[in-house]
Protein backbone atom coordinates (compact mmCIF):
# COMPACT_ATOMS: atom_id res chain seq x y z
CA UNK A 1 0.00 0.00 0.00
CA UNK A 2 2.75 2.15 0.94
CA UNK A 3 4.30 1.66 -2.64
CA UNK A 4 0.76 2.30 -4.62
CA UNK A 5 0.76 5.87 -2.20
CA UNK A 6 4.30 6.82 -3.19
CA UNK A 7 3.81 6.31 -7.04
CA UNK A 8 0.01 8.50 -6.70
CA UNK A 9 1.76 11.03 -5.14
CA UNK A 10 4.59 11.24 -7.21
CA UNK A 11 2.32 10.87 -10.42
CA UNK A 12 -0.06 14.02 -8.68
CA UNK A 13 2.66 16.14 -9.08
CA UNK A 14 4.39 14.98 -11.81
CA UNK A 15 1.24 14.97 -13.86
CA UNK A 16 -0.01 18.15 -12.47
CA UNK A 17 3.14 20.09 -12.20
CA UNK A 18 3.86 19.19 -16.25
CA UNK A 19 0.16 21.00 -16.57
CA UNK A 20 0.77 23.92 -14.68
CA UNK A 21 4.47 24.93 -14.73
CA UNK A 22 5.04 23.30 -17.94
CA UNK A 23 2.16 23.78 -20.15
CA UNK A 24 0.48 26.70 -19.33
CA UNK A 25 3.28 29.03 -17.00
CA UNK A 26 6.07 27.68 -18.81
CA UNK A 27 5.14 27.76 -22.61
CA UNK A 28 2.02 29.38 -22.67
CA UNK A 29 3.06 32.35 -20.61
CA UNK A 30 6.92 31.87 -20.57
CA UNK A 31 6.76 33.48 -17.08
CA UNK A 32 9.83 31.60 -15.68
CA UNK A 33 13.18 30.36 -17.72
CA UNK A 34 15.04 27.05 -16.99
CA UNK A 35 17.53 24.94 -19.04
CA UNK A 36 15.80 23.28 -21.98
CA UNK A 37 16.53 19.14 -20.67
CA UNK A 38 14.59 20.51 -17.50
CA UNK A 39 11.60 22.40 -19.78
CA UNK A 40 11.36 18.62 -21.23
CA UNK A 41 11.32 17.09 -18.50
CA UNK A 42 8.73 19.08 -16.73
CA UNK A 43 6.43 19.28 -20.06
CA UNK A 44 6.81 15.32 -20.32
CA UNK A 45 4.55 15.52 -17.42
CA UNK A 46 1.54 17.20 -19.04
CA UNK A 47 2.24 15.04 -22.26
CA UNK A 48 1.85 11.59 -20.49
CA UNK A 49 -1.22 12.37 -18.54
CA UNK A 50 -2.92 12.99 -22.37
CA UNK A 51 -2.83 16.73 -22.99
CA UNK A 52 -1.57 16.35 -26.35
CA UNK A 53 0.69 18.17 -28.44
CA UNK A 54 2.08 21.30 -26.67
CA UNK A 55 1.47 23.36 -29.67
CA UNK A 56 -1.85 22.54 -30.29
CA UNK A 57 -2.43 23.41 -25.98
CA UNK A 58 -1.12 26.94 -26.02
CA UNK A 59 -2.63 27.89 -29.17
CA UNK A 60 -5.88 27.22 -27.91
CA UNK A 61 -5.04 28.93 -24.23
CA UNK A 62 -3.74 31.87 -25.66
CA UNK A 63 -6.94 32.38 -28.38
CA UNK A 64 -8.79 32.04 -24.83
CA UNK A 65 -6.84 34.93 -23.54
CA UNK A 66 -7.14 36.46 -26.66
CA UNK A 67 -11.17 35.96 -26.82
CA UNK A 68 -11.84 35.25 -23.10
CA UNK A 69 -15.42 34.35 -22.57
CA UNK A 70 -16.39 36.23 -26.61
CA UNK A 71 -16.98 34.66 -29.70
CA UNK A 72 -13.30 32.97 -31.01
CA UNK A 73 -12.80 31.46 -27.12
CA UNK A 74 -12.61 27.84 -27.41
CA UNK A 75 -14.01 26.53 -24.42
CA UNK A 76 -15.86 29.42 -22.32
CA UNK A 77 -19.22 28.49 -20.16
CA UNK A 78 -21.15 31.01 -22.88
CA UNK A 79 -21.36 28.16 -25.37
CA UNK A 80 -22.69 25.81 -21.93
CA UNK A 81 -21.09 24.38 -19.56
CA UNK A 82 -20.15 20.88 -21.00
CA UNK A 83 -19.00 22.53 -24.05
CA UNK A 84 -16.33 24.49 -21.75
CA UNK A 85 -15.46 21.31 -19.74
CA UNK A 86 -15.25 18.68 -22.66
CA UNK A 87 -17.15 19.09 -25.13
CA UNK A 88 -14.76 22.08 -26.90
CA UNK A 89 -12.70 18.57 -27.52
CA UNK A 90 -14.90 16.45 -29.37
CA UNK A 91 -16.80 18.95 -30.99
CA UNK A 92 -14.83 22.30 -31.13
CA UNK A 93 -16.86 25.37 -31.98
CA UNK A 94 -13.30 27.25 -32.87
CA UNK A 95 -10.78 25.54 -35.21
CA UNK A 96 -8.28 27.42 -36.26
CA UNK A 97 -5.35 26.56 -39.26
CA UNK A 98 -1.65 25.83 -39.62
CA UNK A 99 -1.54 29.71 -40.36
CA UNK A 100 -2.97 30.97 -36.90
CA UNK A 101 -1.24 28.44 -34.74
CA UNK A 102 2.22 29.28 -36.07
CA UNK A 103 1.09 33.25 -35.95
CA UNK A 104 -0.26 32.72 -31.82
CA UNK A 105 3.05 30.23 -30.89
CA UNK A 106 6.22 31.22 -32.94
CA UNK A 107 8.38 30.39 -29.87
CA UNK A 108 7.33 26.47 -30.29
CA UNK A 109 7.43 26.54 -34.01
CA UNK A 110 11.15 26.92 -33.33
CA UNK A 111 11.85 23.68 -31.30
CA UNK A 112 11.57 20.02 -33.15
CA UNK A 113 10.72 18.20 -30.31
CA UNK A 114 7.17 20.27 -29.90
CA UNK A 115 6.96 20.58 -34.07
CA UNK A 116 7.74 16.25 -34.09
CA UNK A 117 4.24 16.26 -31.24
CA UNK A 118 2.76 18.25 -33.06
CA UNK A 119 2.52 16.14 -36.31
CA UNK A 120 1.95 19.22 -38.90
CA UNK A 121 -1.10 20.28 -37.63
CA UNK A 122 -2.94 17.26 -38.21
CA UNK A 123 -5.12 15.52 -35.99
CA UNK A 124 -2.74 12.28 -35.54
CA UNK A 125 -0.92 14.52 -32.47
CA UNK A 126 -3.78 13.13 -30.55
CA UNK A 127 -2.98 9.40 -31.72
CA UNK A 128 0.70 9.84 -31.38
CA UNK A 129 0.17 11.32 -27.51
CA UNK A 130 -2.23 8.20 -26.68
CA UNK A 131 0.21 5.51 -28.01
CA UNK A 132 3.28 7.03 -25.96
CA UNK A 133 0.79 7.82 -22.49
CA UNK A 134 -0.26 3.62 -23.16
CA UNK A 135 3.54 2.80 -23.81
CA UNK A 136 4.69 4.75 -20.39
CA UNK A 137 1.68 2.87 -18.40
CA UNK A 138 3.02 -0.23 -20.03
CA UNK A 139 6.46 0.28 -18.41
CA UNK A 140 5.02 1.02 -15.52
CA UNK A 141 2.57 -1.86 -15.56
CA UNK A 142 5.40 -4.34 -16.35
CA UNK A 143 8.13 -2.72 -13.41
CA UNK A 144 5.83 -1.63 -10.82
CA UNK A 145 2.52 -3.89 -11.19
CA UNK A 146 -1.32 -3.60 -11.69
CA UNK A 147 -1.61 -1.30 -8.01
CA UNK A 148 0.94 1.01 -9.52
CA UNK A 149 -0.16 1.52 -12.52
CA UNK A 150 -3.75 2.33 -10.89
CA UNK A 151 -2.03 4.82 -8.79
CA UNK A 152 -0.38 6.27 -11.39
CA UNK A 153 -3.99 6.37 -14.03
CA UNK A 154 -5.33 8.35 -10.76
CA UNK A 155 -2.61 10.99 -9.99
CA UNK A 156 -2.66 11.61 -13.71
CA UNK A 157 -6.83 11.59 -13.96
CA UNK A 158 -7.18 14.21 -11.03
CA UNK A 159 -5.25 17.05 -12.45
CA UNK A 160 -6.24 16.52 -16.18
CA UNK A 161 -9.89 16.87 -14.24
CA UNK A 162 -8.20 20.08 -12.69
CA UNK A 163 -7.20 21.57 -15.83
CA UNK A 164 -11.19 20.84 -17.23
CA UNK A 165 -12.80 22.51 -13.64
CA UNK A 166 -10.53 25.55 -14.74
CA UNK A 167 -11.93 25.90 -17.87
CA UNK A 168 -15.56 25.61 -17.48
CA UNK A 169 -16.28 26.65 -13.27
CA UNK A 170 -13.20 28.95 -13.24
CA UNK A 171 -15.43 30.94 -16.00
CA UNK A 172 -18.83 30.72 -13.76
CA UNK A 173 -19.90 34.34 -12.27
CA UNK A 174 -22.13 32.24 -10.00
CA UNK A 175 -19.06 30.64 -8.19
CA UNK A 176 -16.01 31.68 -6.32
CA UNK A 177 -15.24 35.22 -6.25
CA UNK A 178 -12.74 38.03 -8.12
CA UNK A 179 -9.90 39.87 -7.18
CA UNK A 180 -9.58 41.96 -10.15
CA UNK A 181 -12.30 43.51 -12.41
CA UNK A 182 -10.98 41.52 -15.47
CA UNK A 183 -13.78 42.26 -18.70
CA UNK A 184 -14.67 38.33 -18.23
CA UNK A 185 -16.19 36.09 -15.78
CA UNK A 186 -12.66 34.34 -14.44
CA UNK A 187 -13.33 33.23 -11.06
CA UNK A 188 -11.08 32.50 -7.89
CA UNK A 189 -12.61 29.05 -6.52
CA UNK A 190 -10.49 27.62 -3.91
CA UNK A 191 -11.70 23.92 -4.49
CA UNK A 192 -10.51 24.39 -7.72
CA UNK A 193 -7.02 25.56 -6.94
CA UNK A 194 -6.43 22.16 -4.75
CA UNK A 195 -7.27 19.89 -7.32
CA UNK A 196 -5.29 22.11 -10.03
CA UNK A 197 -2.32 22.70 -8.05
CA UNK A 198 -2.97 26.54 -7.73
CA UNK A 199 -4.20 27.11 -11.31
CA UNK A 200 -7.74 27.63 -9.77
CA UNK A 201 -7.20 31.08 -8.88
CA UNK A 202 -8.05 32.15 -11.86
CA UNK A 203 -9.18 35.17 -11.84
CA UNK A 204 -6.02 36.32 -10.56
CA UNK A 205 -4.50 34.90 -13.72
CA UNK A 206 -6.64 36.63 -16.16
CA UNK A 207 -5.59 39.76 -14.06
CA UNK A 208 -1.66 39.19 -14.70
CA UNK A 209 -1.30 36.19 -17.21
CA UNK A 210 2.34 36.60 -17.39
CA UNK A 211 2.30 35.77 -13.60
CA UNK A 212 4.67 32.85 -12.21
CA UNK A 213 2.50 33.70 -8.87
CA UNK A 214 -1.98 32.80 -9.34
CA UNK A 215 -2.13 32.96 -5.57
CA UNK A 216 -1.75 36.38 -5.00
CA UNK A 217 -2.50 36.48 -0.98
CA UNK A 218 -1.86 33.94 2.19
CA UNK A 219 -5.51 32.28 1.80
CA UNK A 220 -4.68 31.64 -2.06
CA UNK A 221 -2.09 28.62 -1.75
CA UNK A 222 -0.53 27.67 -4.78
CA UNK A 223 1.76 24.48 -4.54
CA UNK A 224 2.59 25.23 -8.15
CA UNK A 225 4.42 28.28 -6.92
CA UNK A 226 5.53 27.09 -3.73
CA UNK A 227 7.72 24.20 -6.34
CA UNK A 228 9.03 26.80 -8.62
CA UNK A 229 10.46 28.76 -5.50
CA UNK A 230 12.03 26.25 -4.85
CA UNK A 231 13.20 25.52 -8.70
CA UNK A 232 14.56 28.58 -8.05
CA UNK A 233 16.83 28.17 -4.69
CA UNK A 234 18.40 25.23 -6.17
CA UNK A 235 19.07 27.20 -8.89
CA UNK A 236 17.05 25.34 -11.31
CA UNK A 237 14.76 28.13 -12.44
CA UNK A 238 15.54 31.82 -13.01
CA UNK A 239 13.75 34.83 -14.17
CA UNK A 240 10.53 34.24 -12.01
CA UNK A 241 7.93 36.75 -13.58
CA UNK A 242 5.56 38.13 -10.76
CA UNK A 243 3.58 41.69 -10.04
CA UNK A 244 5.43 43.96 -7.68
CA UNK A 245 3.60 44.06 -4.69
CA UNK A 246 3.03 47.36 -4.42
CA UNK A 247 1.36 47.53 -7.99
CA UNK A 248 -1.00 44.72 -6.46
CA UNK A 249 -2.38 46.62 -3.31
CA UNK A 250 -2.67 49.93 -5.49
CA UNK A 251 -5.26 47.52 -7.92
CA UNK A 252 -7.16 45.78 -4.92
CA UNK A 253 -7.13 49.65 -3.49
CA UNK A 254 -8.16 51.65 -6.40
CA UNK A 255 -10.60 48.54 -8.10
CA UNK A 256 -8.27 47.40 -10.91
CA UNK A 257 -10.18 46.75 -14.18
CA UNK A 258 -9.05 45.57 -17.45
CA UNK A 259 -10.83 46.48 -20.82
CA UNK A 260 -11.90 43.47 -22.85
CA UNK A 261 -9.02 43.55 -25.67
CA UNK A 262 -6.42 43.58 -22.37
CA UNK A 263 -6.46 39.75 -21.95
CA UNK A 264 -3.13 38.93 -23.12
CA UNK A 265 0.49 39.20 -22.10
CA UNK A 266 1.72 41.12 -24.13
CA UNK A 267 -0.18 44.17 -22.44
CA UNK A 268 1.17 43.23 -19.21
CA UNK A 269 4.83 43.28 -20.94
CA UNK A 270 4.31 46.80 -22.62
CA UNK A 271 3.45 48.45 -19.41
CA UNK A 272 5.70 46.69 -17.17
CA UNK A 273 3.70 45.49 -14.99
CA UNK A 274 5.83 42.15 -13.82
CA UNK A 275 9.22 42.15 -12.45
CA UNK A 276 12.07 38.89 -12.44
CA UNK A 277 13.05 37.28 -10.06
CA UNK A 278 16.17 39.22 -10.07
CA UNK A 279 14.31 42.58 -9.68
CA UNK A 280 12.86 41.57 -6.55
Amino acid sequence: MFSALTVFVFSFLYHGLGITLGYHRLLSHRSYRVPRWLEYLVVSGGYLSFEGSPIFWVTTHRLHHKYSDKPGDPHSPIDGWWHSFLGWMLSPLVVYDAKESMRLCPDLYKDPVYRFLHCNHTRWHALLCLVLCVLFRVVILLTLGPLALAANLLGAAMPFLGALMVNSFGHMSSLGYQNFKTGENSRNIWWVAMLSLGEGWHNNHHAIPSSARHGMFVHEPDLSWWMLRLMEAVGLASDIRVPDPARIDAWMSSGFEKSAGDNSDEYLEETGDLVSSSDR
